[in-house]
């Protein structure tokens, strides 16, 4: 999956009547009529060259080795020949330089990824009884995860299902379309999703474009079942949260931030915790539960800290127990600074984009400015949960920024603990693009 997406500033949520933009077809596309055919063995000379009957793929040797690997992803540039002649969401054989099957992908009509597999078997049919079985297999990998709550139960390529990830939400299912080759199958999974899971509605949102500091989405689209209230509660780790499944963007809880939210939890007892960036609060009440001396929450959206407190009356707490302060990040630090305002403990997961009164932030390219603000408030022997979502921010590149950033406020730090993404949230070993969460502890001398 990619970036995760912040909600953009208040906007009216109106039920969504309409359906998904883009072609849907009302059945699957099948596979050429090579299909059923075997596409041959990875390892040459196993077996004869694959003859192929009808359009097929042939990719170099270097893309043949991450394809089969795991890589799922044959990027458009690498292909050898013309992916404008072939239909969105055709399944095609990919085959190496020699000839020889590496397996099966989804033909995409435009963008950097030409290919998005989908099986590296021999032979393979995409159909309703595929799809059936891999939602089944997804299930029974999540284990207890699936049975304790809020939980990612499709993570795209990871769970066999390209471009789509999908998320419970209490009795809701979320979707998320983040290639539109996903509408070649997206009519006949949501009726097997529903006699499956047996949810009490499915949406889904389109993640397709990019979000912006000024984005402005429409709501959710209601694919089945009943329309939802703003108001679905979900649960996590025995906390309760309420969640928005019909939001444009974000439904109000980040999964994929589970561990970090268990870390803060585990050192926050007897610290005065900061949450920047705050959002809905959950990383805020994970601090309260675990018994911090004081909880501040810094969120430039006044309606965040709102549902917040709703979160906080809905696991049991008082919901004037978290300290609400609304505006710019940056200016209230240097507010705090001016103080001699400090905190034991800080989490700093800023949005991709934000743009507060003229004030804008990239997590691309300001990282060392925010981290340079943080460590001026940190008491000696503090902590700071730093977190990106970047995908196109690297690890190395991350770790130099909050090192520059600390150095330009005169600190020293060090890496005390890290952690990434949850296991419901998995991701093929050959596949770094999927490893877009960076979760790291620092203690500031």
């Amino acid at each position: 999956m990619t970036d995760r997406d912040r909600p953009a500033p208040a906007r009216d949520r109106q039920q969504a009547d309409h359906r998904p933009s883009g072609p849907r077809d009302r059945s699957i596309r099948p596979a050429e009529r090579s299909a059923e055919r075997p596409v041959g063995r990875a390892r040459a000379g196993a077996r004869p060259r694959t003859t192929v009957r009808g359009p097929s793929v042939k990719v170099p040797m270097e893309v043949a080795r991450l394809v089969r690997a795991g890589h799922p992803w044959v990027f458009r540039h690498t292909v050898r020949r013309d992916l404008d002649t072939l239909a969105e969401g055709v399944v095609v054989p990919v085959l190496d330089a020699d000839g020889y099957g590496i397996g099966w992908g989804l033909v995409e009509a435009e963008g950097a990824i030409g290919v998005r597999m989908l099986s590296l078997q021999p032979e393979f049919t995409w159909n309703e009884a595929e799809m059936l079985a891999r939602i089944r297999v997804a299930i029974r990998l999540r284990g207890p995860a699936f049975a304790t709550g809020a939980c990612r139960l499709v993570h795209g390529e990871a769970d066999g299902f390209p471009g789509l990830a999908i998320d419970r939400l209490g009795d809701y299912l979320l979707l998320y379309k983040y290639a539109r080759v996903a509408e070649s199958y997206l009519d006949a999974l949501v009726p097997l999703l529903e006699q499956e899971l047996k949810p009490a509605g499915i949406y889904l949102q389109d993640r397709i474009r990019g979000v912006t500091a000024e984005d402005r989405r429409p709501p959710a689209f209601h694919l089945a079942g009943k329309p939802a209230s703003p108001d679905v509660e979900a649960t996590e780790d025995g906390l309760k949260f309420l969640v928005d499944v019909t939001a444009p963007v974000s439904p109000g809880l980040f999964l994929d931030l589970r561990e970090g939210r268990r870390l803060c939890e585990a050192w926050a007892k007897g610290r005065s915790v900061c949450n920047l960036f705050s959002f809905t609060g959950a990383f805020g009440l994970r601090a309260v539960r675990a018994g911090a001396s004081s909880v501040t929450n810094v969120d430039a959206a006044a309606r965040s800290h709102a549902r917040c407190r709703q979160n906080l009356a809905a696991s049991g707490m008082d919901p004037e127990g978290i300290e609400a302060i609304t505006g710019d990040v940056f200016t209230l630090l240097e507010k705090f600074r001016q103080r001699g305002r400090v905190f034991d403990f800080l989490v700093v997961d800023p949005p991709p984009f934000s743009n507060v009164k003229g004030n804008t932030f990239s997590a691309l390219k300001d990282w060392n400015q925010l981290m340079a603000a943080v460590a001026g408030v940190v008491s000696p022997g503090g902590h700071v949960l730093a977190i990106s979502n970047a995908v196109r921010l690297p690890e190395d590149e991350f770790f130099l920024a909050l090192g520059e950033g600390v150095h330009a406020a005169k600190r020293s730090a060090r890496l005390v603990g890290e952690c990434g993404l949850p296991p419901d949230f998995p991701v093929p070993p050959a596949f770094p693009e999927g490893r877009y969460l960076k979760i790291k502890l620092l203690q500031l001398d």
